[in-house]
């Protein structure tokens, strides 16, 4: 299995051949990192056949496992390496499928921007790092891929560097993700020194024997990161935001793949959080928070993206709540079919925008008879999202309602319902607004083949892949059973009021509700939904005026306090120097200048003497004589 290692090695060696190109060269060049996630595709796809058909045994003992050693710490080796196992291969045709889809539809997409290529080169890093710490055998190489992430997620969201609001969002979901991060590295800090190692094996087959408080510390500190990456409250405020980038760059990186990093993360570490037990309950609090906290927030948007992020935000809570019950399955198999469905709608999104020039869906509208392939597949999309029979999104949510009533947690299987209700609801609203309102734009044409095809593949995924579920839960190992008719009932009913209620607020014809008499009888209600509950301004408070507070005091200290010292200092040095030199003209130069000029005098007169006249060179050997005769008399 020697070609495991190319899967995230192709589309790196995509970005490196095009980053040294020209601009013209590498807009040429797009095919490169085309082929490159394609034929990452094709082994993936032979990785997950290796792999199957999975269960608990190969879980256990990867089917490919290969590291080599890069430093020694003390006595402990630090490696990094690449495993092979049910997860990491399902999580490879995730990654790809999704990769492949979006690249294909960002050829149509993105052809007409001058900076494309660069945009694929970025696409092609971001997809190598996800592909890499998927397949990662220890916490420092995930880390590692995890941070290359965060980086190609900041050159997305700003591409269009030009415009001020993606400069700011760019650098916003950067300094809060890396607020995260930081929870990460001291997590894998706590856990070198307690284990001596990053390994999975080493470190997860060990948790169990912690000392007290250590596992859960650890745990925390891995959860914080992953609140980060995967965008809950309260660190959920960058991905709104960050639709600021290009939409298909929104519908692999911020829908399907790097928010689920956290997630991943939290289910690889799994054996820590079970450990502890504390952060589990955390964990589940967590994830339930944000599931009603991006739900709400999704009802009051009008920027059709920002909905969808909010509502990712909201699904994104959804695997956590799974995961807080202690089953890896339920968050892993939402994390998969959210990955399907999520970025179809962004793709189908993208076309709606392209249509309509615009974002708002306030200006959109009677989509569904000018775009009739692009309603069909949005329509499929937001089915599942809703948790609609027979659509994917029905059967993962259906396990996360099931695993926590067995567990006991009635309230949370409530909340969970409740984030549902609003779910179907808010996708009722765009629904209505977008597809069967009366028409807000002419012109309208449906999107080119290079467009429909991509999405029409994620359709066929997110209506199938749902019949799936008990297989894929033997493939990683769990079980996911079929649905129990009590709470599939539940569950269903509580959608299906949702878009009820969504279609009597929205979309009745002639009879919809006056929203402005409803906003209006909310009052306060309304106002903190629309200003996202305050977290902005609450940061600006709490952090970012602070912190500029700070930098203005410190600038001041530095003009009239180190400015001053430097300044003194300099003239201090000036005055020296001018002292300095003054001495040096007048009496060092003077001195030597002094002795020459005596030299050149005595030299004058001496001169003199050479008359070339005999009488005068006697006289002076008489006077010698005479001193000679004189001295020798007085010396006796």
């Amino acid at each position: 299995m020697t070609y495991i290692p190319a899967i995230p090695l192709l589309p790196a060696l995509a970005f490196l051949a095009l980053l040294p190109m020209s601009r013209a060269a590498r807009n040429r060049a797009i095919w490169l990192p085309l082929g490159a996630i394609a034929v990452s595709l094709v082994l993936s796809v032979m990785a997950f056949a290796a792999v199957w058909p999975g269960g608990a045994e190969k879980a256990a003992e990867p089917v490919y496992h290969e590291s080599i050693p890069i430093a020694t710490v003390g006595e402990a080796t630090i490696d990094l390496g690449l495993r092979l196992d049910p997860i990491s291969s399902a999580m490879l045709i995730v990654i790809t499928v999704v990769a492949m889809c979006v690249q294909v539809f960002s050829v149509g997409y993105m052809r007409k921007d001058p900076r494309v290529g660069w945009y694929y080169a970025v696409l092609s890093l971001f997809t190598a790092a996800m592909l890499a710490l998927v397949l990662a055998d220890n916490f420092l190489m995930l880390y590692i891929m995890w941070e290359i992430m965060g980086l190609c997620s900041y050159l997305l969201i700003g591409f269009w560097h030009e415009k001020e609001a993606s400069r700011k969002a760019a650098i916003k979901a950067f300094l809060t993700t890396r607020v995260g991060d930081i929870g990460f590295a001291i997590g894998l800090f706590v856990m070198f020194v307690t284990v001596g190692s990053f390994e999975f094996d080493a470190v997860l087959g060990s948790a169990a024997e912690w000392a007290p408080g250590v596992a859960t510390t650890v745990a925390l500190l891995l959860l914080f990161g992953a609140m980060g990456k995967s965008a809950q409250v309260p660190l959920h405020v960058w991905l709104p935001d960050a639709m600021a980038g290009p939409t298909p760059a929104s519908a692999l990186i911020h829908a399907a793949t790097m928010v689920a990093a956290g997630v991943y993360l939290v289910a690889r570490s799994m054996p820590i959080f079970e450990a502890s037990g504390v952060a589990l309950q955390v964990v589940l609090a967590v994830g339930l928070i944000t599931a009603i906290v991006g739900g709400l927030l999704a009802l009051v948007q009008h920027d059709i993206k920002k909905v969808l992020a909010y509502s990712t935000i909201s699904q994104l809570g959804y695997m956590f709540i799974g995961l807080g019950v202690g089953s890896v399955i339920a968050g892993m198999y939402h994390l998969i079919t959210h990955a399907f469905f999520k970025s179809l709608l962004f793709l189908a999104a993208g076309v709606l925008i392209h249509a309509y020039h615009n974002q708002d869906m306030r200006k959109m509208g009677g989509a569904a008879r000018a775009l009739p392939i692009t309603s069909a597949v949005f329509a499929v999309g937001s089915l599942a999202l809703a948790g609609i029979f027979p659509f994917s999104g029905f059967w993962s949510k259906d396990e996360i309602i099931l695993v926590l009533t067995k567990d006991g947690q009635y309230l949370a299987a409530a909340g969970a319902l409740f984030a549902g209700f609003i779910t179907a609801f808010y996708v009722a609203r765009l629904w209505f607004r977008v597809f069967t309102r009366k028409p807000q734009a002419e012109g309208l044409h449906e999107a080119k083949i290079g467009k429909l095809a991509p999405m029409c593949v994620l359709a066929a995924i997110t209506a199938g892949i749902g019949f799936f579920g008990p297989t894929l839960g033997y493939f990683l190992g769990h079980k996911i059973p079929w649905p129990d008719l009590v709470v599939a009932g539940v569950s269903s009913a509580v959608a299906m009021a949702g878009l009820a209620a969504g279609w009597w607020v929205y979309g009745r014809k002639g009879g919809e509700i006056d929203t402005g008499a409803v906003k209006a009888r909310l009052g306060a209600i309304y106002s903190a939904l629309v200003a996202k509950l305050y977290f902005d301004e609450m940061y600006e408070r709490l952090a970012v005026r602070p912190f500029t507070r700070a930098a203005s005091g410190l600038a001041v200290f530095d003009i009239s306090r180190i400015d001053w010292l430097v300044d003194g200092a300099a003239k201090a040095w000036g005055a020296i120097a001018r002292v300095s030199w003054r001495f040096d003209d007048r009496a060092v130069d003077g001195g030597v200048n002094g002795v020459a000029e005596a030299i050149w005098a005595f030299g004058k007169r001496a001169r003199s003497i050479q008359s070339g006249r005999i009488q005068t060179y006697q006289q002076l050997a008489l006077v010698a004589i005479v001193l000679l005769l004189v001295f020798v008399v007085v010396k006796g």
